[in-house]
């Protein structure tokens, strides 16, 4: 079946409704004209008015519905009810027109009087049968669209029905039929790709950690236990210890570094425990002054403890260890406080590269893992705000 928009789907039932809404009105519209409910009443008046003074008919004239003529020609139940409303012969008012009851129909008058002792009457008397209320049409009416608008909108809400759970089965199973609206089959295109994206994307993940517990850990394991087994030489010269000591140190970092970033890829099997900040930040300044950076500590008295993963929080710290000294420059400043943390120094002016970004991804990869919020700052002065959850 052929596409459509779900625009045009739509407009030719508005369109439909709004045609079926024009006819009822013009019906309406017609009444109103023939009974003169639109004010039409005097201009029929006047016409009779002109037809009696030109002479054409004979006075005075009845027909149904219709009569002409002097006071003395009245009815008597026309005299009765004009007089009580004071449309008598001696009224001084040239021209009067006026809707009465009688009985139970309408009787429109004009009364016209050119020479006050001889007024001219023009009445027109409308069954009360053939004088439907106004209320009543309109009624009808109100009902009458209620009813197509209903019949319109019915049809109308259960073909979006079908097609929406058509998407939905779309989403589920790519080899679903499509859906008949274009705007709902983009939008399944659109969420196809994406869920393929995010699938390749977890693939991805699932591929690079297995990439990091089997073959990196697997040869950093093998490299710790060659050392391990050169420290048991004797023959090993003296001078070899402290390189073998730093080798050791360095694989033991890598195996750290490694751990944290499986433990990163895998940040929903994470276990976070209640951990102070203090100590920690206490433990990474003395850490890194061995390497060269100056970190000033701005601690509260008391401590301040968050759910943490402490491999993690190290990961963390590493990163903004390592781009202080290699992208910055002077004393590394760490605020802590019960609202989170700010990392701040001067942006380097010798710097040989400005780097990938990786770092920041990492940072920001751990906050979303604890719950954080970070905001950076960067001028001549890099800052780093880190907020707890309130």
């Amino acid at each position: 079946m052929k596409q459509k928009t779900l625009r045009w789907y739509l407009a030719r039932r508005l369109f439909l409704l709004f045609s079926i809404f024009s006819l009822i009105w013009v019906w309406v519209a017609s009444q109103v004209y023939h009974y003169a409910w639109d004010g039409t009443s005097e201009y029929y008046l006047y016409q009779d008015l002109e037809v009696a003074l030109s002479g054409q008919l004979k006075l005075p004239y009845e027909d149904t519905g219709k009569f002409m003529g002097h006071w003395q020609d009245l009815p008597t139940d026309y005299q009765r009810t004009f007089a009580r409303h004071g449309l008598g012969p001696d009224e001084q008012t040239r021209e009067f027109t006026q809707l009465l009851t009688l009985g139970e129909d309408y009787v429109y008058i004009l009364r016209y009087a050119e020479m006050p002792p001889e007024p001219l009457y023009i009445v027109h008397r409308i069954a009360g049968q053939d004088s439907p209320s106004l209320l009543v049409v309109f009624i009808a009416l109100t009902l009458a669209l209620f009813v197509f608008a209903a019949l319109i909108w019915w049809p109308t809400h259960q073909r979006i029905v079908r097609e929406s759970e058509q998407l939905t089965a779309s989403l589920q199973s790519p080899d679903s039929d499509p859906t008949q609206f274009e705007e709902f089959a983009s939008q399944s295109i659109l969420a196809a790709t994406d869920a393929y994206a995010q699938d390749y994307a977890q693939q991805q993940e699932r591929l690079y950690s297995a990439f990091l517990s089997h073959e990196l850990n697997t040869p950093l394991a093998q490299i710790q236990n060659t050392l391990a087994r050169f420290g048991q030489l004797d023959e090993l010269p003296l001078d070899a210890l402290p390189l073998l000591t730093q080798l050791e140190q360095a694989g033991q970092d890598l195996v750290s570094l490694s751990e944290a970033i499986l433990l990163l890829c895998r940040a929903d099997q994470a276990r976070l425990t209640v951990t102070d900040l203090n100590g920690v930040l206490i433990s990474w300044q003395q850490s890194w002054q061995q390497q060269g950076l100056c970190i000033e500590l701005n601690l509260p008295t008391e401590p301040v403890s968050q759910p943490v993963q402490q491999r993690l929080l190290t990961l963390l710290l590493t990163q903004l260890g390592k781009n202080a000294l290699q992208h910055g420059e002077g004393t590394f400043v760490v605020t802590l406080d019960n609202g989170g943390m700010t990392f701040s120094n001067r942006v380097g002016t010798q710097q040989a590269h400005h780097g990938q970004g990786l770092g920041t991804q990492i940072v920001a990869r751990v906050c979303a893992c604890f719950g954080w919020r970070e905001q950076y700052h960067s001028d001549q002065q890099f800052t780093l705000v880190i907020h707890f959850p309130s």
